[in-house]
Parts: structure tokens; C-alpha cells; sequence
């Protein structure tokens, strides 16, 4: 699988939702305007680190966001280079995956979002359902157990480059910043 990871067009497709997601710089300070210059100057070693497994991800900056109750989450921000190759991993993987989920399943899928899932549910609605089921996995991955996960990755995919580069994300260090956004 780290060979369609690194596929020149999964790594250019990749850039485009991060730079179309736009986010706040990592812990390095580069933004998302400068990522495609960094590609164009660095690709080429970057592939090479992933497939010689000599790749560094960097720490996560975390940040307190507010709630609306008062309290605080901490949201981590990786740098640009790791979310372009994390949204590089997710592609692939969601090839091996999404066959997997029930139709009616709508969190964070492709062309899936909650419009549609309140339009479902109105449409349930109106056809006498009564019974309607929103699952919240609050703090899923505060608290799963890595091993399982990558486990269940690697039942599917047979892939050690790839699960030992989710392990080095799973793995980074979090600088938390004391200021809140």
C-alpha cells in the first residue's frame, strides 16, 4: 500500500485537500500557502524517507479551544508536511474501508456529511419511523487502544511501511500552548 501512498498523484491529490482545508501552521510554522513549494523542493527525499522508514513526523502543536459550556478540548495541530501525508495514508486507506460501513453511516466519509444525515432522518421521519440513532464517540480517540487499531489497519491493508508510519503519528509528542484560540 506505501507504493499508492507515495503514487505521485495520491501525494498531489493529498496536497490539494490540505492547502482547500486551509488550518493554522504546525509546530514548525509553516502554513498551508507554503506546503506546495516545499513539495516541489523536498518531495523526492520525503518518498524516500517513507519507504526506507528513516521518516520523522513531527511534534503536534495542541491548542485549547473553548466549548460552550466553559471548559476547554485540546485540539492537536500537525504540521502541514504530516497532514499532507496523513491525508495522503487516509486515501488509500479509505479504498480499503468504505465498503465496510452501512450506507446510513454518515460521520467522516466521502461524499457523506450531517445535511444529508438530517435529510435522511427527516425522510425516516416522514415515512413513520419513530426510532432515530445519533452515536457520539466522545473522546474515541483520547482512549482507544492503539494496538487494536492498527491491528484492524493492518487485517486490511498487509501493509508494515504504512502501519509503522500511523504508529509515528499515533506516537508524536503534543507541545500545548498555553493561549486559547
Amino acid at each position: 500500500m506505501i507504493a499508492k501512498v507515495v503514487a505521485a498523484r495520491n501525494l498531489s491529490d493529498a496536497c490539494k485537500k490540505v492547502v482547500g482545508n486551509k488550518g493554522s501552521a504546525g509546530i514548525d510554522g509553516m502554513t498551508v500557502q507554503e506546503l506546495k513549494a516545499f513539495i516541489d523542493a523536498h518531495r523526492s527525499k520525503v518518498v524516500h524517507q517513507l519507504i526506507s522508514k528513516s521518516y520523522r513526523s513531527q511534534a503536534i502543536k495542541g491548542v485549547a479551544i473553548p466549548k460552550a459550556n466553559g471548559k476547554t478540548r485540546l485540539l492537536g495541530v500537525p504540521t502541514v508536511v504530516d497532514r499532507w501525508l496523513q491525508q495522503a495514508v487516509s486515501q488509500q486507506l479509505v479504498i480499503h474501508f468504505e465498503l465496510d460501513f452501512e450506507s446510513e453511516s454518515y460521520g467522516f466519509r466521502p461524499r457523506k456529511n450531517l445535511q444529508q444525515a438530517v435529510l435522511k432522518s427527516q425522510e425516516y421521519i416522514n415515512d413513520g419511523y419513530q426510532d432515530l440513532v445519533d452515536i457520539d464517540l466522545k473522546s474515541f480517540f483520547d482512549e482507544v487502544q492503539h494496538y487494536k487499531l492498527l491491528q484492524l489497519i493492518y487485517n486490511k491493508v498487509k501493509c508494515p511501511t504504512t502501519l509503522w508510519l500511523i504508529r509515528k503519528w499515533l506516537r508524536a509528542p503534543i507541545f500545548k500552548e498555553w493561549a486559547t484560540v
